[in-house]
């Protein structure tokens, strides 16, 4: 015991040496025992340690651009929608220290949460009127049998209508006066005609586009127009098909947005670098 107090007490009275490691200087400290860098005090890091994240393709793309190196590449996550670009990526026989990085995290864009929310759900004409006041900057046209419907020509159906089921029924329905009247045949199709006067079939299908993802581009999307008339009036929803497919296809369409501005290898999988900070 004895020994060891005088050891320490003979590396106390020690002065601070200087080393150099890996081109930072370095203080040997005896008091604490310590190695201590002096990285903070030089003019400038000898590496990049950063990892910002970005919420769009041109920031996130740009970035890339501007700071990969030879065996930098893109990870993408793709069941939490997220990428990460390695800049000072491990090559064969070439180890890195992966402390370069960026990131970019999609979320749903609020028109798509909307959207979804009404899938399959039933809604009176007045409901589904209203719906597509709300979405009429999103509907596409439609090519009908009877001819082409525009999205106004849609809505204005809509708004206003008269049913006939088998001749036993007439509801009316109004919510904007001086519009055609709509008309349920025998045969429960739907057909009417626009303000112009010319008669229009209600078509099976409607086409969106929606930007699933927020920050980015829209994407087509087709969804069934279902409809059950009654005494009471006629009930109107929308069927979305598929809505983890459009998800996915939609997402996919990122990743090749992604590879063509950044023009690096895309690899589906996580990156679970020492140093990275993942985006979750």
């Amino acid at each position: 015991m004895d020994e060891f107090q005088s050891a320490y007490t003979l590396g106390l009275e020690r002065t601070i040496e200087k080393i150099e490691v890996d081109g930072i200087m370095h203080l040997m400290v005896p008091k604490t025992m310590s190695v201590e860098s002096m990285a903070h005090l030089m003019d400038a890091p000898n590496r990049i340690k950063a990892h910002p994240s970005f919420n769009d393709v041109e920031g996130f793309a740009g970035y890339a651009k501007e700071f990969q190196e030879a065996g930098s590449r893109v990870f993408v996550d793709d069941i939490n929608h997220s990428f990460v670009t390695v800049f000072d990526c491990h090559a064969k026989d070439s180890p890195a220290w992966c402390d370069h990085s960026a990131s970019m995290k999609l979320s749903h864009s609020h028109e798509w949460n909307r959207f979804v929310d009404f899938n399959n759900k039933k809604l009176s004409a007045k409901q589904f009127a209203e719906f597509l006041e709300d979405n009429i900057s999103y509907l596409g046209s439609m090519d009908t049998a009877a001819g082409f419907t525009s999205p106004a020509d849609i809505l204005t159906m809509a708004q206003t209508f008269k049913v006939r089921l088998k001749g036993e029924l007439d509801v009316e329905d109004t919510l904007q006066a001086g519009v055609r009247k709509l008309i349920i045949k025998d045969d429960s199709t739907l057909s009417g005609r626009n303000a112009d006067g010319k008669e229009l079939s209600f078509p099976e299908k409607l086409n969106f586009n929606l930007r699933v993802f927020k920050n980015h581009h829209t994407y087509p999307i087709t969804v069934w127009l279902r409809t059950r008339a009654s005494k009471d009036g006629v009930t109107f929803w929308i069927t979305i098909p598929d809505v983890d497919g459009i998800v996915e296809q939609a997402f996919d369409q990122v990743i090749d947005r992604v590879q063509t501005c950044t023009g690096l290898p895309t690899l589906k999988g996580q990156f679970d670098g020492p140093n990275h900070r993942r985006s979750r």
